[in-house]
């Protein structure tokens, strides 16, 4: 496990990797996307006349705050999501009249009857609902996994058009030079609303997508995800990736490197892990509540029981089940806020503890 002070300091170890590829699973709040920031501003240079030259493309939150919907709240027809053609990631894909590809793309993600009609030139997408009959429908909101997934789709399209350009050996042999200083593709949590058909869908598509890029065209790929089954998915495929489980310790980061022997990602460990060290440092947070939540349900499927409800063996039962609902998924702006109580850390210290003992978990010790 290695310690670092700042994010920054873990994008230069980051970017001194000779890796085609780096894998990263960390919680959220752990800083994932402020590392593909940190990595941005490390890898891009200013030229002599103060042109920034980008290096790198990235999937984060704010690619996706690049789209944002147009409801037509006075007649509620021409629905729209509109797209903010002033950031580089459009500007990159207007040109290359990619239309057609994005949208076959959405529907080999989606597997769904919805056509997106896409003009980029424009900023704008609508959605119809095309059924071949009178139920057809145009100008529909898809759903926030929809959208998520069209928003991958472009950025997909864009990293296959990025890939076959820096693919073709001679730079006088490219239909244009614009990709040519790109060295870095950055992925962060693509999946974020996608069910789990479509996490393992994306990241296969995603794996032989990676895997078309050649040695020696000097790009790197670096993926960062909190989703457990989407990194499995990854990590076993990558062999020779680069592979770390990133930690937020107070001040400073945790870096542990994962070896291939390491999968199947155990995610269920890495949450006990979590929630063991939270407590031993004295550091339990809100989110820690979700975490042993999740232990719960990952337990009680793995036992064949209808819900982790029936894992709760104290005496006061219903009692512990409402409060671990109340503190896993508070929707109180208050609770989310403020710090925890010390009977509230006690609470999960003791529901722990007993998860522990009931069902003798050989504890390892933290590296």
């Amino acid at each position: 496990m290695e310690e670092f002070q700042s994010l920054e300091d873990i994008a230069q170890k980051i970017k001194d990797s000779q890796k085609k590829v780096t894998l990263l699973f960390a919680f959220n709040a752990t800083g994932k996307t402020r590392l593909s920031m940190e990595f941005k501003n490390l890898v891009n240079e200013i030229s002599d006349d103060d042109e920034t030259i980008k290096h790198v493309i990235y999937y984060n939150a704010f690619t996706e705050d690049l789209f944002y919907w147009d409801n037509d709240l006075d007649n509620d027809e021409e629905r729209k999501l509109k797209i903010n053609n002033d950031s580089t990631f459009i500007s990159l894909i207007k040109d290359q009249g990619k239309e057609n590809e994005i949208a076959e793309k959405f529907r080999k993600f989606t597997s769904s009857k919805i056509e997106p009609i896409i003009d980029i030139a424009n900023g704008e997408v609508s959605f119809s609902l095309v059924t071949g009959d009178e139920n057809s429908v145009d100008n529909i909101k898809v759903s926030k996994g929809e959208e998520s997934i069209f928003i991958w789709s472009v950025f997909f399209v864009l990293m296959e058009t990025v890939i076959d350009e820096l693919n073709i050996d001679e730079v006088d042999d490219r239909s244009n030079d614009e990709f040519n200083p790109i060295q870095y593709i950055c992925i962060d949590d693509p999946i974020s609303s996608f069910d789990d058909n479509n996490v393992i869908d994306s990241a296969l598509e995603l794996v032989n997508l990676v895997k078309t890029s050649k040695s020696d065209n000097g790009l790197k790929f670096i993926i960062s995800t909190h989703h457990a089954l989407f990194y499995n998915v990854l990590h076993n495929d990558f062999n020779n990736a680069n592979k770390y489980v990133l930690k937020k310790d107070e001040d400073k980061y945790l870096l542990k490197s994962l070896k291939n022997s390491d999968s199947p990602f155990g995610y269920h460990l890495l949450l006990i892990d979590e929630i063991k060290s939270a407590i031993e440092n004295n550091n339990i947070k809100r989110f820690h509540f979700n975490l042993m939540r999740n232990v719960l349900e990952k337990t009680a499927h793995f036992l064949g029981y209808d819900g982790w409800k029936n894992l709760i063996t104290e005496e006061n039962r219903e009692a512990y089940i409402r409060r671990i609902n109340l503190y896993s998924h508070s929707n109180h702006s208050a609770l989310e806020t403020r710090e925890l109580e010390p009977h509230e850390q006690q609470f999960l210290i003791r529901i722990f503890n007993r998860f522990i003992s009931d069902y003798n978990w050989r504890m390892t010790d933290n590296e």
